[in-house]
């Protein structure tokens, strides 16, 4: 099973088992684990490798958990991860689980890739129109990019809105070259 698959799985348990407004708390425990097990080589080998048991794995788990401090159901779900030996999909798992969790608040990211940073009430308009659009709620992310020459490039989920100069530019050549 690969890690797509695995974090499906773990994103849609979590989902039908946990009341939607603990989701996003869970989903931030999850990146703070996922954070602590890339800063600390140690616990990424005690959890994440083949060295040690599922039982020692889970017993080192149970005693680091209280120093963590995470809600019950993000140890749970931890606790499980690990112990099936899925670590290696956190950050998938979290990815998933956002998304499904956006899907069902009918909310949106819009990446926003401009040349200069945007004003505020053209985000604002933006917002609006991308609303409209996709009948979401919408959060802007701003990126910057100098080499676009005018125009900007929204990304919402696995949609593209080129209206930059460079993609105009691009489309303009692709037609001359038919």
């Amino acid at each position: 099973m690969n890690k797509n698959q695995i974090a499906k799985k773990y994103s849609k348990a979590i989902i039908n088992s946990i009341d939607i407004s603990g989701i996003p708390g869970i989903i931030d425990e999850f990146k703070a684990f996922s954070d602590l097990i890339d800063a600390n080589r140690q616990l990424r080998l005690l959890f994440a490798g083949r060295i040690f048991s599922e039982n020692e794995k889970e017993k080192a788990f149970k005693a680091l958990a209280p120093l963590l401090k995470f809600n019950p159901n993000t140890e749970k779900f931890l606790r499980l991860i690990i112990v099936q030996g899925h670590l290696s999909a956190l950050k998938e798992i979290i990815t998933a689980t956002f998304n499904i969790y956006n899907e069902r608040q009918k909310k949106a990211t819009a990446v926003v890739v401009s040349p200069v940073d945007l004003d505020s009430k053209y985000v604002q308009r933006l917002k609006k129109a991308l609303k409209r659009m996709t009948d979401r709620d919408i959060t802007i992310e701003k990126e910057i990019d100098k080499s676009l020459l005018g125009g900007f490039i929204v990304k919402v989920g696995s949609t593209i809105f080129d209206s930059s100069v460079k993609g105009q530019l691009r489309l303009l050549r692709a037609e001359l070259m038919r």
